[in-house]
């Protein structure tokens, strides 16, 4: 039993990161997936994208100029010889204008905007709602990566122990055999004792090889899923988290419902500055024949014109009321899928605390079944060395021993990974 002490005790120290060894946290691979998922790229693009929006939004304050030109011919035109020509019987010198059959003009025109009842100012604010609408459901999607997170995280500190263990069992074997060697050259212990002993250490042996090879994998999918190739070098500490149960639920899937109230609102109000006047102002400069409006010239000119115009629906069928009634209708659905999103949470929360306070049992027990499993372990190994009892026997109550340590490793790190769940669900970040 002492040499099994201080092997535990040497493996645990080999297994403490050494001077200048990288060590990782959780919540360091939380913030690198935060920053190197695929996902976290697309913040970039949705700002862009709302940004682009909100100019072309903004561009309703800006003057709008169009160049437009035409050109007809018309059969018939009035004939003013016929309604003035008694002019030329009175004074000869008057001369009837002749309206020609052709007209044609070229124009610039601007108009501006100078009051639109707020539907640029409510405009902008949806657009800005989109946006963080967009943003939030990225950051959603990013959190839920925290879960795969924590399986490649956990799987790796259990895949450590299990392989710390085993190796504290193959140096007791290591142990084991040497003397059963001696006893067997000495001829007071059957050689199929020894290759009992041996055939379990090359089991070991071969544990160990695939505990490695599975450490190896689940490194490299942690480090390809947080983009720090650092970590394959790297030794993962315990996470000690510190749980509030008093916390209600504000996880990034909790925060779109209430964002999406807040888009059917800004909505809302935009439908209600669409029914407002808009006052504009408009202005025209042109080349034609004939000049702008005289209609009597028969000579090409340039001529312009300006004034000041309102437009206002004042009626459009309770169409605006029956919109902004269907978004009012949507904010009720969205607080029931809330109101149900947390009740499901709750319950899940609920399982998760029992699963908490379950563990904290059983490294209670634990403990208790690792002091009674060494001491049986050890009195077997006298046994073993008296030779009252054969390999066989002493390696099932060994092993007996390993799982109860491993089994004590499971539930610590369980119950670490489920309180960190437990945190993740209500929005509680770790240190």
């Amino acid at each position: 039993m002492n040499r099994l002490i201080i092997t535990l005790s040497l493996m645990a120290v080999a297994f403490l990161p050494i001077n200048g060894q990288k060590v990782v946290t959780l919540r360091q691979c939380y913030d690198s997936v935060a920053v190197n998922a695929p996902q976290a790229s697309e913040k970039d693009l949705l700002s862009q994208i709302s940004h682009l929006k909100d100019k072309n939004i903004s561009s309703n304050y800006l003057p709008s100029v169009d160049l437009s030109g035409s050109y007809m011919y018309n059969s018939d035109v009035v004939d003013l010889s016929n309604i003035m020509g008694f002019l030329s019987t009175i004074n000869p010198n008057v001369s009837i204008p002749e309206i020609p059959h052709d007209t044609y003009r070229g124009t610039i025109d601007v108009s501006q905007l100078i009051w639109d009842g707020g539907v640029t100012r409510s405009a902008r604010e949806v657009e800005q709602t989109v946006l963080d609408l967009n943003l939030q459901q990225n950051e959603a999607d990013v959190y839920k990566l925290r879960e795969q997170v924590n399986n490649y995280y956990f799987s790796v500190l259990l895949t450590d122990k299990q392989a710390e263990i085993a190796a504290v069992l193959l140096s007791e074997l290591d142990a084991r055999i040497n003397a059963a060697n001696s006893a067997v050259t000495n001829g007071v212990m059957l050689k199929t004792n020894l290759d009992v002993l041996v055939a379990e250490k090359l089991k070991t042996e071969q544990s160990l090889s695939d505990l490695k090879l599975r450490r190896e994998a689940l490194i490299y999918a942690l480090a390809s899923l947080t983009g720090d190739d650092g970590i394959n070098n790297a030794t993962l500490q315990l996470p000690q988290p510190v749980i509030n149960y008093d916390n209600p639920i504000d996880n990034p899937d909790m925060k779109l419902f209430d964002l999406r109230k807040s888009q059917f609102e800004a909505n809302k109000n935009l439908l209600k500055a669409q029914r407002m006047p808009r006052i504009f102002s408009t202005a025209t400069v042109g080349y034609g024949r004939p000049q702008g409006n005289n209609m009597l010239s028969a000579d090409a000119g340039s001529y312009y014109s300006f004034g000041v115009g309102l437009r206002w629906n004042i009626f459009d069928w309770h169409k605006s009321s029956n919109d902004r009634q269907s978004l009012t209708l949507q904010q009720q659905i969205t607080d029931t899928k809330r109101a149900a999103t947390e009740e499901g949470l709750q319950r899940v929360l609920r399982i998760k605390r029992a699963e908490i306070e379950s563990l904290i049992l059983a490294e209670a027990t634990d403990s208790k079944l690792i002091e009674i499993r060494t001491s049986v372990s050890a009195s077997a190994a006298s046994q073993f060395e008296n030779g009252t009892i054969t390999a066989t026997d002493y390696l099932t109550e060994l092993n007996a021993e390993k799982q109860v340590r491993l089994n004590a490793e499971l539930h610590r790190i369980n119950l670490i990974r489920t309180r960190i769940e437990y945190m993740n669900i209500t929005g509680q970040e770790i240190e």
